[in-house]
């Protein structure tokens, strides 16, 4: 099979121009994707550090939020004289749930694990908090609720609201 002179020139002319363009092409593509590679790091690394403050001070009101509810520091902060256990109680669950409401959005910035540790830490007071209740008298004085929910976290053999700081403290530090 034979090709006509004209088609045979025209591929003789065509492949050295094809290689060039194909060179060309790609030396130029290659150095595209290595800007934009560049690129993408760099705003990476200004998202970072952009969004690096606001992190440590989402760990920083986590663990204000979970000495807040520490019973060590919640109790004396909210007891009124004259309140009785059931009182006393239905204070202490609002301010929980008031201070956690308050502090929720913190866990878009930190890791979920770290945000389930502050959720079960929460949780784990709401039942001290409630199995203290159950061994009162609904009507004695509030101080009684009190010594209760000191007695039951001395029986317990973990302490979740400072399980909870050292988890928060150690995931802080590991930003650096």
């Amino acid at each position: 099979m034979n090709l006509p002179q004209g088609i045979l020139d025209f591929l003789v002319y065509l492949a050295p121009s094809l290689l060039v363009f194909l060179t060309a092409f790609f030396l130029v593509k290659k150095f595209l994707d290595s800007d934009q590679k560049l690129k993408y790091t760099e705003l990476k690394r200004t998202m970072d550090n952009n969004l690096m403050p606001l992190r440590l001070q989402a760990y920083e009101r986590i663990v204000l939020f979970l000495e807040r509810i520490s019973p060590n520091n919640m109790l004396s902060r909210i007891y009124e004289p004259g309140m009785t256990v059931l009182e006393f109680h239905r204070e202490i669950l609002q301010n929980i749930k008031m201070e956690y409401e308050h502090n929720i959005t913190q866990q878009v910035y930190v890791t979920n694990a770290a945000w389930k540790t502050v959720r079960s830490s929460r949780d784990e007071l709401v039942k001290l908090v409630n199995l203290s209740l159950s061994k009162c008298n609904p009507n004695a004085p509030g101080v009684e609720l009190s010594k209760t929910i000191f007695e039951n976290m001395m029986q317990s053999e973990e302490y979740p609201i400072q399980n909870a700081i050292d988890q928060i403290k150690n995931e802080a530090h590991s930003l650096f």
